[in-house]
């Protein structure tokens, strides 16, 4: 396995008192514990993050970045349409009172009560 990637003195986990020698191969996640006779006492496996888990946790990161900016809204504004623009502000006061309608049915229901959130009216 070559050069250990980390050398220390550990307590002896015989309980003896003494100190013995650690080395731990991060590459195949093992770490040997020498006694104090300088014979290997015990191999274990030791967690690393290796690259597939560096890379499954920088996904996960990224993912929830991603779902925290959607629930904040749109971040670039929507642009102008002669058309589409006018009607969702013209029936945005419907949308709404749908929206408070669906939670106040929730509550009532025994579903839980909390203010909705509504989408700006920019939105479709």
């Amino acid at each position: 396995m070559g050069e250990p990637d980390l050398k220390d003195a550990i307590a002896d986990p015989n309980h003896s008192g003494a100190a013995v020698q650690r080395y731990v191969w991060l590459e195949p996640g093992k770490a040997a514990i020498f006694g104090t006779d300088d014979r290997i006492a015990s191999v274990q496996t030791v967690e690393t993050n290796t690259q597939q888990k560096v890379e499954q946790q920088a996904h996960a990161d990224a993912a929830s970045a991603d779902a925290a900016a959607a629930s904040q809204g749109p971040t670039a504004p929507v642009p102008f349409d002669p058309i589409e623009t006018p009607l969702n502000y013209l029936f945005y006061p419907a949308k709404a009172a749908t929206i408070y309608f669906g939670a106040g049915l929730t509550c009532a229901t025994g579903g839980g009560c909390e203010k909705p959130p509504l989408p700006p009216p920019s939105a479709s």
